[in-house]
């Protein structure tokens, strides 16, 4: 309920408009662009999959994983499987959307980032 009265607000109160994208590609570029953002948390979810392999007391590599490295281990596979499908998702949707409406893009690239 809360997540669309603050999407709806930044669409509103944010002052920035999304640059005038006349072609499919300039959006799509615009989407990948704006995509790369959401991989931070991927990017943070690995490093501390990383730091809690390496802090855990098993001795050996492929050995059984302790819960505390699997919940790491589960969160980063998710989040990837997760932004893949976000990706196209806002792939999709930048080609269709007129050009007011483009600001939603970089939006709803934080509400993603945000909410993983």
């Amino acid at each position: 309920l809360l997540c669309p009265c603050l999407l709806y607000g930044a669409y509103v109160f944010l002052p920035f408009d999304a640059p005038l994208l006349p072609t499919v590609s300039a959006r799509l570029v615009y989407t990948l662009r704006c995509a790369t953002f959401a991989t931070f948390p991927i990017v943070l979810g690995m490093i501390i999959s990383g730091i809690s392999r390496l802090c855990s007391s098993a001795l050996e590599p492929f050995g059984e994983l302790q819960r505390e490295v699997e919940i790491h281990r589960t969160y980063v596979s998710q989040s990837i499987y997760l932004f893949i499908l976000y990706f196209f998702n806002m792939a999709v949707l930048a080609t269709y959307l007129p050009q007011e409406l483009l600001k939603l893009i970089p939006l709803l690239t934080g509400l993603f980032a945000i909410s993983r």
